[in-house]
């Protein structure tokens, strides 16, 4: 690869590097390739590079890093300037936009002031309403107050009379309960023998139903033998409807088929007859034919005679010709005929098979038409069959049905007889347990008990009786055979005499313990017996009373009534009920109190609580009033600073403006020092470059030895040697396939392959020019980003070091030229 691009390359990747963020980046190839006349620096670039030293570009390397250092640092020093005035300038523009936003708000509350001005006057006239619903509320809560403590005085009195009435009712209640509990029992005794009874007919009805349920379960057994058989001629005669069925659309398939194949048949003999229509068409058509060519034939053989002395050779000859050709046409024709008669007698033929078969399908049809009508016939006959056998199959169902339905309701009336009976015992056993709860409860005695109590004393009477007797027998034999027994039999009748002495002090216990359960028993009979008689006496007092109401028919319903009340209570179950009654009425008034004093309470509970809701609004629109109010205030103070805000407004901007300049400033010597640094960046590069290849050389002992002569480009031509021109796109690398030029001996690089060097002052590279084109437009004066730092619109400084590096090989050549100087 030649010195010039390894160069140009070098400049190019640099380039690459500080223009990588830009989004738009235009680089003149101006800066890149300069024409030269053909042949015209051949010379002046061998000369150029015979004086160039190692130690002469690396100290030229080192003045270039020296130069890139200073501008390094000026550019830190530029774009800390310009940090500092963007804080400034953001800064001022926070004073600017609080100014405004305090104008803004002194303005919107000068047209606020009158919307809040009416809700002030709104919230006053609220405040009023308020304070008079308070007022309203509070005399609604006294009055109210005064009805519930008038309403506690009522509840007081009437608890007063209900605890009086219950001391009454209390007082009588034992006298009372005595008396029902003698009606009680004597109705459960009456409810026991009327069980007795329900149970003797529930028995009964229980036999007959189950007769009736027996005789029903037979019918329907019988029934369900006829149904079954009425179902299987049912499905007899609807298997046989089926086969008929089938049979019938068998036949029905068969005419369907017959008339198909009919149809088909009597379509092809048409069609074939409508072929032998053709053909004998055909056939009669190509007879005429032969008939004109015979009749042209005669006309001209006709002429042939006629013209035979008296037309010329040719024409004779002609017709002779024409005579013969027509012939041929004749013979042609002729045997046209024959195949039409061929054709003909073919289309016969298959008129004829056709004709046939139509008849063969037309007696087809007539018998499969017969067929289809026995069918039908055998269908409707299945049918009526059918219908008869459903008739018979539906009686049978129904019969069954209402078989079924009569034992059903059979069993079902049993069943509730049944039930019946078994509740029918329930309540005997429950009256039964209820009688002798009664009586246990009551200490009540019936016939029975008292029975049953002399029937123990009896049973343990004579139980005594037996015992003393035998405790007497015992005693005589101990006396009669006291010499005559031995000593153990004496000695067993004395254990038998002790025994039977604690058998009798048992006997004598229990029969005075029986005894004594006898007298209770007679006492309780007693007992029950006067609460009978007093409770008869109350029967015999009703029934006075409705003897003397008959006498007396002004008086009647009301004795009626006195009757039906003593017979239905004892006068100590008509006390105790009166003023049982006395205390419900004296309890509804007292609930009626309680329930005026719940009310009274819950009305004075609203009435508090709209009271306190009224004081709520109260301070709702006091505070509402109190908060538009300062509102209001505040408005009117901040539209009263309108001028000062005005001001402090002008004076920011001032200030913001004075900032944008000094950043402005900034950002131009950033700019200016970026180019810099980008020109000294390129110089760099360039020496490194030039430093690189020349450390790459190889020695050689020859050093004066001439160097190669570079070819010279023809007129109009570029310069190639395997490297194009054209600017790189950034990051790319700089390629090229050429090999650097070498002398014989291999001791010097020579730097042939672009052609740059510039020796008029015509061909001088325009650095200001390529400068100027790559300066980017001037950036927002309010963006807060550095221009160094890649964003769209600040990338000035990337843009001018792409296009100063990219000449950074014509800027190299231009040092070789002041040194060569």
């Amino acid at each position: 690869m030649g010195l010039a691009s390894v160069l140009l390359a070098t400049g190019l990747t640099f380039a690459g590097d500080q223009a990588a963020s830009a989004d738009t980046v235009t680089t003149s190839t101006e800066a890149q390739t300069t024409e030269v006349a053909p042949g015209q620096n051949d010379a002046t670039t061998e000369t150029e590079n015979q004086g160039l030293t190692k130690e002469k570009a690396a100290e030229s390397l080192k003045d270039a890093k020296a130069t890139q250092d200073k501008a390094q640092g000026e550019v830190t020093e530029a774009t800390k300037n310009v940090e500092d005035a963007t804080t400034v300038r953001n800064d001022v523009k926070d004073v600017e936009t609080s100014a405004q936003k305090d104008l803004d708000a002194s303005l919107q509350a000068k047209k606020d002031i009158p919307a809040a001005t009416d809700k002030v006057k709104e919230d006053s006239a609220a405040l009023d309403n308020a304070r008079d619903d308070v007022d309203k509320a509070q005399d609604n809560t006294e009055i109210a107050r005064e009805a519930e403590n008038t309403a506690f005085v009522n509840e007081s009195a009437a608890q007063e009379k209900v605890n009086a009435q219950q001391k009454t009712v209390d007082d009588l209640k034992p006298a009372a309960d005595q008396a029902t509990a003698a009606q009680n029992t004597t109705k459960a005794a009456d409810d026991i023998v009327s069980d007795q009874a329900a149970i003797q007919k529930d028995t009964e009805d229980e036999t007959n139903l189950q007769q009736v349920v027996k005789e029903a379960q037979t019918t329907v057994n019988n029934l369900v033998e006829t149904a079954r058989q009425a179902a299987e001629t049912e499905t007899q005669a609807v298997d046989a409807l089926k086969k008929a069925k089938e049979a019938e659309t068998a036949a029905q398939a068969n005419v369907d088929a017959a008339q198909t194949a009919l149809k088909d048949a009597t379509a092809q003999a048409d069609k074939d007859k409508a072929a032998l229509e053709e053909a004998q068409k055909a056939g009669d058509a190509a007879r005429a034919t032969v008939k004109g060519w015979e009749d042209k034939i005669a006309q001209w053989q006709q002429f042939l005679v006629d013209e035979k002395d008296t037309s010329s050779s040719e024409h004779l000859n002609n017709l002779k010709k024409g005579i013969a050709a027509m012939k041929v046409r004749l013979g042609q024709a002729q045997d046209a005929v024959a195949e039409a008669q061929k054709a003909i007698d073919s289309a016969l033929d298959v008129y004829g098979a056709s004709r046939a078969k139509q008849t063969k399908a037309e007696e087809t049809l007539t018998k499969a038409n017969v067929a289809l009508a026995v069918a039908k016939m055998s269908t409707a006959a299945a049918q009526t069959k059918e219908k008869a056998a459903a008739k018979s199959n539906a009686e049978a169902q129904a019969a069954l049905e209402a078989g079924k339905a009569a034992l059903e309701k059979s069993q079902a009336e049993l069943a509730n007889v049944q039930n019946k009976l078994a509740a029918d015992k329930d309540k005997l056993a429950a009256d039964q347990a209820k009688y002798n709860d009664l009586k246990a409860q009551n200490n009540f005695a019936d016939d029975e008990d008292v029975a049953a109590a002399q029937a123990a004393v009896d049973e343990v009477q004579a139980n005594l009786d037996a015992v003393s007797e035998k405790l007497a027998q015992w005693k005589q034999a101990l006396v009669d055979e006291k010499d005559t027994a031995t000593s153990y039999h004496l000695d067993n009748l004395k254990k038998g005499i002790k025994a039977l002495t604690i058998r009798q002090g048992q006997a004598q216990d229990a029969l005075k313990a029986a005894q004594e359960n006898l007298a209770n028993e007679q006492a309780k009979l007693a007992k029950f017996q006067a609460v009978q008689a007093k409770n008869q006496a109350a029967l015999d007092s009703a029934n006075e009373a409705l003897t003397n109401a008959k006498n007396t028919l002004a008086d009647t319903e009301k004795k009626n009534a006195d009757f039906k009340d003593a017979l239905a209570n004892t006068q100590a179950i008509k006390d105790y009920e009166t003023a049982s009654a006395t205390l419900a009425e004296y309890q509804k008034e007292l609930a009626s109190a309680q329930e005026a004093v719940a009310k009274a309470e819950a009305a004075f509970n609203e009435a508090q609580q709209k009271e306190d809701a009224a004081k709520a609004a109260y301070e709702t629109a006091k505070e509402t009033y109190l908060t538009d109010k300062a509102k209001l205030q505040d408005l009117e103070a901040l539209a009263a600073k309108e001028d000062e805000y005005v001001v402090a407004f002008e004076q920011a901007s001032d200030k913001l403006n004075e900032a944008q300049a000094a950043l402005d400033e900034a950002q131009k010597a950033l700019q200016d020092k970026n180019a810099s640094l980008s020109v000294a960046n390129g110089e760099v590069k360039y020496w490194e470059g030039v430093l690189a290849a020349l450390e790459s050389k190889p020695s050689t002992s020859d050093e004066g030895t001439q160097t190669e002569k570079p070819e010279t480009n023809k007129p109009g031509e570029e310069v190639d040697n395997n490297e194009k021109p054209s600017t790189n796109e950034p990051g790319e690398d700089a390629k090229g396939n050429e090999e650097p030029s070498k002398t014989a001996d291999e001791d010097k690089v020579v730097v042939n392959d672009v052609k740059k060097v510039a020796t008029t002052p015509e061909k001088k590279v325009e650095v200001k020019a390529i400068a100027k084109k790559a300066e980017a437009p001037k950036a927002d004066a309010k963006a807060a980003t550095l221009p160094q730092m890649g964003e769209k619109d600040n990338n000035e400084a990337a843009v001018v070091g792409l296009g100063l590096a990219g000449v950074a090989g014509a800027l190299g050549l231009g040092v070789l030229n002041k040194k060569r100087s």
